[in-house]
Formats: C-alpha cells, sequence, structure tokens
C-alpha cells in the first residue's frame, strides 16, 4: 500500500462534523488537525520537511469569525507562497472569500471553494430582521421596555410599516427574482427605495459603494439601509452624517467596516440596529458547511 497523501483540517471551535464522512476519508488519506501557533508558525510547517509539506488539500470548517480565526488570515497574500507545490485544492466554509488570496492562489494552480448556498436561509432570515427593523425601531423599543418605558412614545411618529414600500437589493444578478425591476447603476436605484439590503461580495468596486453622493439621492422622507454583507461597502462616516441630516431615518448593520469594532456613534443612535456579524449563526448554517466543503473535497479528489 503506497503512503497516504495529507489532508490538513483547519477547524473552528463552532462547527459540525460528519464523522462517518471523514473516517471513510481517513482510509485513503491521511488527516491533519490544524494547532498552530500563529500565522508565523503556519508558514513554518509549510516548508519543505515540515509537518504541512506535504498536504494535497486544505479544509477550512465552520465558522471564521470565532476565537483566533477572527483576526488570522491564512490564505492571504503573505501566506499564499508559502503552500506547498503539492497543495491542489482549499475548500473553505463561507459565501464571502475577500479574506483570500483567490488570485494568489489561481495563478498557483490552486483551486480555492467556498460554500455558497450553505447559510442563504439564515442570513436570509437577519436581513428581513433588520428591514423590519429600520422601520419599526423594534430594537430601541425593546431597550425601552427593559430601561425606560415613557421614551417609547416617541416612536408613535416615527415607526412606519414595510408595507407598500420599495426594497432594492444590491446582490449578484443570478440573485434576483421575478418580477423585480434590474438597475445596472446604484445612483438610478436610491431614489426610488425605501429601504436598501447590501449583499453583494465585498471588491474593489463595492468598496464604499454608499456614501455621501449616493445618501444625497434619497426621497425626502428618507432612506433605510440594511448591510449583511461586509462593512466596507459602506462608508459609515458618511452614514452617520446621512442619519443626522435625515436621508437615511434607519439603518440595521449585521457588519461594520472596522470590525470587531462599532463606530461608538453609531453604538449612540437608537435608530440604527447593530449586530455582531451573527447573519450565519444557525446550526444549520454549519452542517452545510461541513457537507458542502466534503462534497467540493470529494469530487474535486475522485475527478481531479
Amino acid at each position: 500500500m503506497g503512503v497516504k497523501a495529507d489532508i490538513l483540517f483547519i477547524e473552528s471551535p463552532v462547527q459540525a462534523v460528519d464523522t462517518a464522512r471523514r473516517e471513510t476519508l481517513a482510509k485513503n488519506f491521511n488527516l491533519l488537525y490544524y494547532d498552530c501557533d500563529s500565522v508565523n508558525d503556519f508558514i513554518e510547517r509549510l516548508k519543505l520537511g515540515g509537518q504541512y509539506s506535504g498536504v494535497v488539500a486544505i479544509v477550512h470548517n465552520g465558522w471564521h469569525k470565532v476565537g483566533k480565526f477572527a483576526s488570522e488570515r491564512l490564505f492571504a497574500p503573505e501566506v499564499v507562497p508559502h503552500f506547498p507545490p503539492c497543495l491542489r485544492i482549499i475548500c473553505c466554509s463561507g459565501h464571502g472569500y475577500d479574506a483570500s488570496d483567490v488570485k494568489g492562489l489561481s495563478a498557483r494552480g490552486i483551486w480555492f471553494c467556498n460554500t455558497p448556498g450553505a447559510c442563504t436561509e439564515a442570513v436570509s432570515n437577519t436581513a428581513w430582521f433588520l428591514v423590519l427593523d429600520t422601520f419599526r425601531y423594534l430594537s430601541y423599543a425593546q431597550w425601552c421596555a427593559r430601561y425606560d418605558w415613557n421614551a417609547s412614545r416617541e416612536l408613535g411618529l416615527t415607526a412606519s410599516d414595510p408595507c407598500g414600500q420599495s426594497l432594492g437589493i444590491i446582490c449578484a444578478e443570478e440573485l434576483l427574482r421575478n418580477g423585480a425591476i434590474y438597475h445596472s447603476r446604484i445612483s438610478d436605484m436610491i431614489p426610488e427605495l425605501d429601504c436598501i439590503v447590501l449583499a453583494a461580495p465585498y471588491s474593489d468596486e463595492t468598496h464604499h459603494l454608499l456614501s455621501t453622493n449616493e445618501f444625497a439621492l434619497a426621497k425626502n422622507t428618507g432612506l433605510r439601509v440594511v448591510n449583511i454583507a461586509r462593512g466596507k461597502i459602506i462608508d459609515e462616516e458618511a452614514l452617520i452624517e446621512a442619519l443626522a441630516q435625515g436621508k437615511v431615518v434607519g439603518a440595521g448593520l449585521d457588519v461594520h467596516e472596522m470590525e470587531p469594532g462599532v463606530n461608538s456613534k453609531l453604538k449612540d443612535n437608537w435608530k440604527v440596529t447593530l449586530l455582531p456579524h451573527i447573519g450565519v449563526c444557525s446550526s444549520v448554517s454549519w452542517q452545510n458547511f461541513e457537507k458542502i466543503n466534503l462534497d467540493n473535497l470529494e469530487a474535486f479528489l475522485t475527478t481531479g
């Protein structure tokens, strides 16, 4: 029997594990488990003769926004050149890929697979909650119920029903549904909207997609802004100014420009609902991550 090739699993403290499928995989491959103290330690182990120098595949599973993985970028431009020549594929949970040097990986012939669709339901639920909250300010009402009942009465002339309002979604074209009106430019879209939801990947093109000029186009009745994508798609200083001017009358943010930090001016504004990037957070998401990662891995190893 030949020597088994190595597969490296990088595991989050928050994940689901399909033990049966991994046991089957272990019959043909040597499964290694990441236990590095730092990115530099990881790079050392990737070097010729190092513990990870023979890996043909890497699986980064579970929730990446937990523990040390919240700040460690294991597939960043400064790490990719150190990957061994035998590495052929990286399977990484999540919808986004802005934390990975996909261009650098591709240039080296390394496949990068993420898990689109794995947490669509969870993130969609979060988006709807935030949309509703930008109209009704229910998060603030909950605070009032706990700490200042009478303060909630000012909502009587501020809150509004979302029924019949115009909603715009910034997303990949394939996500659009029948009946949607397509706009190629955000400047054409905003004047028609009561609420806008950001669900697009982060890139150079989408950096500060919403800023001063865009907020200035809002209706006189104000715009509501929801972000479930990436924090840097919104210029937060421009958002704060638009809130002060009444151009934006409500915001729901699951992601933040400088996360894990949250802008203190947003914290102090009761018209803003803040979540700590937990749109993905559902046990079903972790199960889907594991399934799709292993599906991608097995398909690649089978077909090459």
